[in-house]
This record gives structure tokens, sequence and C-alpha cells, in this order.
């Protein structure tokens, strides 16, 4: 009789913590089956690898840019000449310069194509990697932003491949 109570017993506090085990072990699995580099407040140099869609609103009018990132830290920036804003040739203008991961989601850039050739940025990850949140920090306070932009990911690569720099016009 007193092994019918116990198993009675351990039934009955089982199936009343039921619903504990179950989120527990569910939590378990969604950690371990979660893929590194998922979580948007580490962002990794090779999150950011690829072609950006990083236009620009001017008021009213789009300044199309691209912005590719290589394997090695190296950025490219394809500003479009012809579009509203520059109202130029239909050619890219094509500026280079290097990113650099230097902690906590932080990142150096140093670039042929701005004024201020050197710039911190703080970035985070969106739509499970698929857009990137950039804030430009401040050079006298890192902790007070400038500015910020959305960039998106374009799927082909090879979009750019064929269009004409302005170097050649």
């Amino acid at each position: 009789m007193n092994n019918n109570y116990s198993i009675n017993h351990l039934m009955k506090n089982i199936i009343n913590d039921l619903p504990c085990y179950l989120v527990f072990l569910a939590m378990i699995s969604i950690s371990a089956c979660s893929p590194t580099g998922s979580n948007p407040t580490q962002v990794e140099m090779s999150d950011l690898i690829g072609l950006w869609n990083s236009s620009e609103n001017k008021g009213a009018k789009t300044d199309v840019i691209y912005t590719r990132v290589t394997s090695d830290g190296s950025i490219i920036e394809y500003d479009f000449d012809g579009d509203e804003v520059d109202n130029g040739l239909n050619c890219y203008q094509i500026v280079s310069g290097s990113v650099k991961n230097i902690g906590a989601n932080h990142f150096l850039v140093s670039v042929d194509m701005h004024a201020n050739k050197q710039f911190e940025v703080e970035l985070e990850l969106l739509d499970a990697g698929n857009a990137l949140k950039i804030v430009f920090l401040n050079p006298d306070n890192s902790a007070m932003a400038l500015k910020s932009e959305i960039w998106t990911r374009i799927a082909d690569e090879t979009l750019l491949d064929n269009e004409p720099s302005c170097r050649n016009n």
C-alpha cells in the first residue's frame, strides 16, 4: 500500500509540474538551435559581408547608394550619379575604405568618401540580418548619436558587377 501511495504521489507531482518542465525543455531547445550571430546586439564582421542598399532620402528625393562590405574589411560605396539628387551621368561614383570591429557593436570606418576620414558607428542587425541599423556616433561623446540610417541587404550581390564607373566617363 505504501508503494502505491508513493507512485501515485510521484505521478501527481510530475503532472502538476509538467508545464514547468515543458517550458524549461523549450528554452533549452531554442537556445541550442538558435544560429550563432542571431543576437542583434552582437554584430560581427561576418554579419556585414555583402551588398547593402544604403540609399538616403533627401527631402522628397532619393540619393541612390549601395555599399559593399567584403570579408577582408573593405567597404566600397557606389553612389549613382544619375539619380534625382545628383542629376549627373548614368554611372556610379565609387569610393572605398575599410571597416574594423572595435568591440561592443562599435565599428571604426575609415573612408576616402567623406571629409571626416574616420568615424565610429554603432550597429544593430534587424530583420534576421536582412537590415542593418547604423548609428553615427558623435566623436566628442560616443554616447550621443549624430544620426542613424537603416540599410537593407541586397540578395543579388552581382547587381553592380556590370554598372559603369564615372571614372570611365
